[in-house]
């Protein structure tokens, strides 16, 4: 029993040395911070990249939006003047607006997913460098924004810390009394206001059945698409800051820097050889001559 304990004593403070206790012949285990931060910077740049480009779908969803209800408007206008509208066209119109608010509905889910995908590892990214700290947990991160009215506010704090300690490279342990940055507070009020007018005109075009309520209803969406359009630039951009500053705290690993520096290499190695080819010596030949004609033999005298 002794044994047993002295055994486990050992393994434990071999444990605790980052060695492992139960074979001789394995060397050291290393930590796991290194190999984190090499591999934190590619992902973690990969999954901002995905979700810019989702970004962009749905802001190419709300530009069509907005096109096709300037189209819808029109006609919505003649029928209040007192023109009849057929049948056929409404048929269509009501298809087409059906199939693109599916079209928006996928997109904007895909786009969540990826948002909180990336928000996930961004904010695991903060325990790898400076005071390896934050304020939340990347669980709670994440969690806070399926809190009905409470991620107005919990939401935002999350955002906030994840931008500060991105931008400082996390170097303090408080940043709850820092000021967020003004373009960071007019993403979230423009986002919430997204948010809260595509309510309000939902609730409104569904109680329309006139022409005039119907054109009222379709210009109270179009302004609510134009916010969604300010919303996506925004939130592009928000990903792209955040993305690029957590790009600065780890070091490119050697095979990314390999693979970086090779095309610049490469470059430079086809500059130095033209520059030697057109610094090379030339050999300037001038017009052939004859030979020389063989000295005549002498008379004797």
């Amino acid at each position: 029993m002794r044994g047993r304990d002295v055994a486990s004593a050992r393994q434990c403070s071999e444990r605790r040395s980052g060695h492992v206790g139960c074979n001789a012949k394995a060397g050291p285990i290393a930590p796991s911070m290194p190999e984190d931060s090499s591999t934190a910077r590619p992902a973690g740049h990969s999954v901002a990249r995905w979700t810019m480009c989702l970004l962009f779908v749905c802001l190419a969803l709300e530009v069509v939006t907005i096109v096709s209800g300037l189209a819808a408007r029109a006609p919505l206008a003649r029928v209040a003047a007192g023109a009849n509208l057929l049948t056929d066209q409404a048929t269509a119109t009501d298809t087409w607006d059906g199939a693109l608010v599916l079209l928006r509905l996928v997109a904007f889910a895909g786009t969540g997913i990826a948002w909180l995908t990336w928000l996930h590892r961004a904010y695991g990214n903060l325990t790898l460098v400076g005071s390896k700290r934050s304020r939340f947990t990347r669980a709670r991160a994440v969690g806070y924004w399926f809190i009905p009215l409470a991620n107005l506010v919990l939401a935002y704090q999350v955002m906030k810390d994840l931008w500060l300690r991105s931008d400082s490279m996390n170097d303090r342990d408080g940043y709850d009394r820092l000021p967020a940055p003004t373009f960071l507070n007019g993403w979230w009020g423009t986002a919430v206001s997204w948010g809260v007018l595509g309510r309000l005109v939902a609730y409104v075009a569904r109680d329309a059945r006139t022409p005039l309520d119907l054109t009222n209803a379709t210009d109270m969406g179009l302004l609510v698409n134009v916010v969604g359009v300010v919303a996506a630039l925004l939130a592009i951009k928000v990903v792209w800051e955040i993305d690029r500053r957590q790009q600065l705290l780890f070091p490119m690993s050697p095979r990314h820097v390999a693979e970086a520096s090779s095309p610049a290499r490469q470059h430079g190695e086809a500059v130095l050889r033209s520059a030697g080819a057109s610094a090379a010596p030339r050999i300037i030949r001038g017009p052939t001559r004859p030979p020389a004609p063989p000295p005549s033999p002498r008379s004797p005298p």
